[in-house]
């Protein structure tokens, strides 16, 4: 019975830890993404930025069982907060021949190597639909 009652405990407190590491992430997210004090303007399209920006379309294709091909980086901004780097990205991706530009957010946590996309869609036509790609 108290093995039963130390597995179940146990299991749980890893439930709750791992819920707090989430939060604490989007948390994290939402206080840099509120403002705009800190953001800098990605001026020079480094292999880590374009790491992360593959890394982005590999995640929403993942997630949302699509094809899209990675092409480059158009510009993004990035932030740093708490031991986290942020980036927000204009990314061009191919669905099948047409290529879309799509607003990346992903933070990535140095130390632990992790990287998460938050955030995945594609920027805004004429008709206002979408995301707001218009920064820096």
């Amino acid at each position: 019975m108290a093995i039963k009652f130390n597995l179940i405990l146990g299991t749980l407190l890893v439930v709750v830890a791992i819920l707090l590491h989430v939060s604490d992430a989007r948390r994290g997210w939402k206080e840099v993404s509120g403002i705009q004090d800190g953001w800098k303007p990605i001026t020079n399209i480094t292999q880590e930025v374009m790491e992360i920006g593959m890394f982005a379309v590999d995640e929403h294709n993942k997630e949302t069982k699509t094809k899209l091909k990675f092409q480059e980086v158009i510009k993004g901004e990035s932030k740093v907060g708490k031991g986290i780097n942020y980036y927000c990205l204009v990314i061009s991706a191919k669905d099948g021949d047409s290529p879309h530009n799509y607003l990346a957010k992903v933070w990535f946590k140095t130390e632990e190597k992790s990287k998460n996309l938050t955030s995945f869609e594609e920027c805004k036509e004429e008709n206002g639909e979408g995301a707001n790609c218009n920064f820096t």
